[in-house]
């Protein structure tokens, strides 16, 4: 993906899920603070390698028509925009390996974003098979969202340091 100077971008991987959703969501707010554009893709992946996240199953060939995943990638940046309408939001659909599609898109941006399920009998469990490549093989540095993460306030100041910073005169 070619750049042009003076502009950010931050890539997101979309699947439909409560985690892309999120990753979406902060990416827009990313964006909205650093000027930035934000990407979406969704990665198609035949049958026979369904086995990450960030991919739905490639639509049967049935007029070659992609409607499900186009419909899953609208609903998902309609509800991301719902909070950031002012981002500016492409969408990108991409038939092939998951990890594969998101570091190529990847390759020249300012940031990735990945959603990451961290439901389950252990929610400090390693990230699944896309996002260990991505963090290996990104030349950007890559942001791991959960569907829990609260999109923090617009100063980036936890409650729990703003008596330190008020206290130090860091805040003034």
């Amino acid at each position: 993906m070619p750049i042009d100077s003076g502009v950010r971008r931050i890539v997101v991987g979309v699947d439909g899920s409560a985690e892309s959703v999120a990753a979406l969501r902060w990416a827009c707010r990313e964006a909205s603070l650093r000027a930035a554009e934000v990407l979406a893709v969704l990665a198609l992946e035949s049958a026979c390698h369904q086995v990450a996240s960030y991919a739905v199953p490639a639509p049967r060939q049935s007029g070659g028509s992609w409607g499900a995943a186009r419909d899953v990638l609208r609903r998902s940046v309609n509800e991301a925009l719902s909070r950031f309408p002012g981002v500016s939001v492409r969408t990108e659909i991409a038939e092939g390996l998951a990890a594969r599609v998101l570091l190529d898109q990847a390759a020249d941006v300012d940031m990735l974003v990945l959603g990451r399920n961290s439901s389950g009998p252990d929610p400090y469990r390693a990230a699944g098979p896309v996002i260990r490549a991505c963090l290996r093989a990104a030349r950007c540095p890559v942001v791991i969202i959960g569907a829990a993460d609260a999109i923090p306030p617009a100063d980036h100041v936890p409650a729990s340091w703003q008596r330190t910073l008020e206290g130090s005169g860091a805040a003034r």
